[in-house]
């Protein structure tokens, strides 16, 4: 019985590339199986979706894995058993969203875009309701790339007082709800 070699570096970076590529439900089932181990039935319980669901993201995954180590385009192949659960979860994770926004005091409604990231509206928002001085501080570093100094010198403050006004925000973001991804992750769990 021969053992098969181990993949190379090359191969492996274009394996966690794929990955990366995949679909957020998609790779995150794909992750709870390969990763964390988990059998389908689990991961069915923890993000308290069908056990079809389950197989047919593992089935889409490894499928588009496949296609792009092979050079190919990825596709959706699954779709018509993953989008109805998929939509399920967003909603889901909107309404988390949405309460979660509540409890630290922002009661601006949310308004979900169609062609928008759900990630990136929560974040906009979070940046909407900031006071202007840290919304400043943080546009100039998010957006316009300016380092510490250069924001402190555009705004005639000192670096720390630009760190602490990154810090507040980064403090902020922590505590306000967690990414699409990051949530399904933690779905069923005590974290």
């Amino acid at each position: 019985m021969s053992s098969s070699p181990d993949p190379t570096a090359e191969m492996r970076a274009a394996y966690l590339d794929a990955v990366e590529r995949l679909p957020v439900l998609s790779r995150v089932v794909l992750r709870m199986h390969q990763a964390d181990d988990l059998p389908f039935e689990e991961i069915a319980r923890r993000l308290s979706i069908d056990m079809t669901a389950v197989m047919a993201c593992i089935a889409e995954a490894l499928g588009m894995i496949v296609a792009m180590l092979d050079g190919e385009r990825p596709r959706r192949w699954r779709a018509a058993q993953i989008s109805p659960t998929e939509r399920a979860l967003r909603e889901r994770h909107r309404r988390y969203c949405a309460d979660r926004l509540r409890a630290m005091g922002i009661d601006k409604p949310v308004v979900w875009q169609r062609k928008m990231d759900d990630d990136l509206t929560v974040a906009i928002l979070l940046i909407e309701t900031l006071p202007e001085p840290l919304r400043e501080t943080v546009l100039l570093f998010s957006a316009d790339k300016l380092t510490l100094d250069q924001i402190a010198a555009r705004m005639a403050i000192t670096r720390e007082n630009v760190f602490e006004r990154i810090s507040s925000v980064l403090d902020l973001i922590e505590i306000g709800p967690k990414r699409f991804e990051d949530w399904l992750r933690t779905l069923g769990t005590d974290a």
